[in-house]
Formats: C-alpha cells, sequence, structure tokens
C-alpha cells in the first residue's frame, strides 16, 4: 500500500503591507493579550514603522513565514545606516520575532533569522535577543555582545522598586506595592536615599530639550564611537517622533546637560511618572562627562517622584554607573552577525552605539499601548 506525504508548502517571504492585519493580531496574541483581537491601530503602526521608514529598503524586507494560506510567523526587519572608518555600510536591525504554535511549526523561528542573516546586509543586529533566539544566532554565526546584554538599574526606594520590577515579570506582584512602600516609609526614616544619591555637579545645568536640539547635538555626540548611526535629521527626526509614545512607562523626558561656559556636554531620555520605575531610551555624554550627565538623569528621576532608574548597559557607562550603586541584571542579549570580522571586533569591544535609538526600543513596539 503507498502512502503519499502531503509536501511542505510553508515558505518565508517578504512581508506586504497587506500581511499587517494579521501580524497585528499575531504580535497581539504573542505580547499583549490573546483574548482581546488587535487593534486597527497597531495594524496602522505596523504598516507605518515597516513601510514609511525614511531609510526603507525593499531588500531588507521584514519577514513572513506562511503555513495552510496563513501568515504564521513574522520576523520585523528595521533599516540602519552605520559608519564605520569612514564608510557607511548597510544594516539591518531585527526586532519582533514570533512563531504561532511553535510546537506545531518548530523550525520557523530558525528559518526566519536564516532568511532575515541571508540578506544583502554587511551587518545584521538585533538588542532585544531572548534566550531561545540567542541560540539561534549563535548557531548561525552571531556573536554576543557582552557590555551591552545588560541592563542597569539604580534604586531610590528600593521595596517598592523591587515590587514594582518583579510585576513586569509576575503582573500579581503588584498587589505587593502597599507592603514596598511600608519597607521605604520605614527605611525613609533613617535615610532620604539609602543608595547615596550624589549631588548634582554645580558647573553643569540641565534644561529641557526640543527634537530640533536633540536632532542637531545626537549625532556630534555619537561621533565619539567608532561605529556609530549615519543619521541625517530627517530620519532622526522620524525616529524621535515615534519614540514620543511610550504610555506604559510614563511621559516623556528629555533633556541636554550644559557646562557652565555653556558647552553641551551630553543628554539623555527617558520615561517616567510618580512612583513607577523611569525607563532609559538613550544617554550620550562626552567621554569626560559621563559622570555629571549621569548624575543629573538621576536627580531628574528622583526630582519626578520615580522609585529607580533603568537602561541598557554600554562599555563606557559601566564604570560610572557602578560608581554609583547601580545592580545589574541581564534580560536579552545585543547580537551581532556579519562577514567582517574587524566590525564585529569593534562592536564587541564596546566601540559601537547599536543600541537605544540605534535598535529598536525607539519604536512603539516596545513600551506604549493600543487602543
Amino acid at each position: 500500500m503507498n502512502i503519499r506525504v502531503a509536501p511542505d508548502t510553508a515558505q518565508v517571504r517578504a512581508c506586504t503591507p497587506d500581511d499587517m492585519p494579521a501580524v497585528a493580531g499575531l504580535f497581539q496574541r504573542t505580547f499583549r493579550n490573546a483574548r482581546v483581537p488587535a487593534p486597527a491601530s497597531l495594524t496602522s503602526y505596523l504598516r507605518e514603522l515597516y513601510f514609511a521608514h525614511p531609510w526603507r529598503d525593499p531588500a531588507l524586507a521584514s519577514k513572513v513565514f506562511v503555513a495552510d494560506d496563513a501568515v504564521r510567523g513574522f520576523i520585523g526587519i528595521l533599516p540602519l545606516r552605520l559608519t564605520f572608518r569612514g564608510a557607511t555600510l548597510r544594516a539591518a536591525v531585527a526586532g519582533s520575532l514570533m512563531v504561532e504554535k511553535p510546537q506545531e511549526n518548530p523550525l520557523a523561528g530558525a528559518r526566519l533569522l536564516r532568511a532575515y542573516l541571508s540578506g544583502p546586509q554587511d551587518v545584521s543586529l538585533s538588542d532585544s535577543a531572548n534566550a531561545v533566539s540567542r541560540g539561534m544566532w549563535e548557531r548561525l554565526g552571531g556573536k554576543v555582545v557582552p557590555a551591552q546584554s545588560m541592563e542597569w538599574v539604580r534604586a531610590f526606594r528600593p521595596f517598592t522598586a523591587a515590587v514594582a520590577l518583579a510585576a513586569e515579570i509576575v503582573p500579581a506582584a503588584r498587589f505587593a506595592r502597599p507592603i514596598g512602600a511600608a519597607g521605604d516609609g520605614i527605611a525613609g526614616l533613617f535615610s532620604r536615599d539609602l543608595f547615596g544619591l550624589q549631588p548634582v555637579d554645580a558647573v553643569a545645568q540641565d534644561r529641557d530639550a526640543s527634537v530640533d536640539g536633540l536632532v542637531g547635538f545626537i549625532p556630534e555626540l555619537a561621533a565619539g564611537y567608532e561605529v556609530r548611526p549615519a543619521w541625517d535629521a530627517a530620519t532622526l527626526r522620524w525616529i524621535l517622533a515615534h519614540a514620543a509614545d511610550k504610555n506604559r512607562h510614563g511621559p516623556m523626558v528629555r533633556r541636554i546637560v550644559r557646562g557652565k561656559d555653556g558647552r553641551a556636554l551630553g543628554c539623555y531620555i527617558y520615561y517616567g511618572r510618580r512612583g513607577g520605575v523611569a525607563w532609559v531610551l538613550q544617554l550620550l555624554a562626552r567621554s569626560d562627562a559621563i559622570g555629571p550627565v549621569l548624575d543629573h538623569l538621576f536627580a531628574s528621576a528622583f526630582a519626578l517622584g520615580c522609585v529607580a532608574v533603568r537602561g541598557r548597559s554600554q562599555a563606557l557607562l559601566l564604570d560610572p554607573l557602578q560608581r554609583r550603586n547601580c545592580l545589574f541584571f541581564h534580560r536579552s542579549a545585543t547580537v551581532v552577525h556579519s562577514h567582517d570580522a574587524e566590525l564585529v571586533a569593534a562592536i564587541r569591544g564596546g566601540e559601537a552605539l547599536v543600541t537605544g535609538l540605534s535598535g529598536d526600543a525607539w519604536t512603539r513596539l516596545i513600551g506604549d499601548t493600543f487602543t
């Protein structure tokens, strides 16, 4: 008796605008609330993000995994232009990697990632690789960037901060907030800031920054990195507009720190609200001013009433952060893949700006809500 096996018709192909409703539904079921249909605003945003980027390159299109004539998987790809030793490189940043019912399609994630890494880009990056995707990257020749694969947290109210961070993993932990507040209240009888908040340097001042002010200043600060985005004003302004809304973290705070002589020393962008943990999108500073810029960031978040500040690590920030009683932990990895060994070495050696505004953390998919 002959048994005919149906051919495997599953395929990975370039994503099109018509795929966005299905991708939005997959995103909603994977990362948000599977019991609620994806809102139209999410579909609209995905279409804008992946098909209206100023650097959009059809050769670097996002990929979908299609099985049984339906979208069952997706990897989001954002274009990036990097400067390295005088040359402009074609880069691609991988964001959301998701597969519906991976037990039924166990190779879908690997196929999506392989299709992405096989693209025409000079370098592939991600700053949000979890344990599973990190393993896939490494099996396909990717390398972890250790110094940028940590997050740091600077607590002002340690008990409340611990509860807030735990609630991100176990939502029920939020019910322990009164206990955390009571603990901090008792501790506050002995110290206003148990972790010793340093006084702000009197020779520096910070002020709220406009988007135009940041657009003019960020590339100047980024020039200190051997590998850095080749931002033009229009693209950086577009990215900052997308970064404006992260309702889960609170309103955006944008500030530039200047010396007594008016010279700009650095800038920072974070989101925060009273009683919450401030979330830092980007901190940039001149090499001799990292400490003062960090101190102004902490003072700003503390004055806002945040119970802690957290952000992504960078090699240049590690020592100043340690000196300021920050704690470090790992949640996701920054990974790189390229056939240029010198480029990979520069990125892994901490000479690159490839997170924050350079990765995908600026998108509304991370930290915003859609209704």
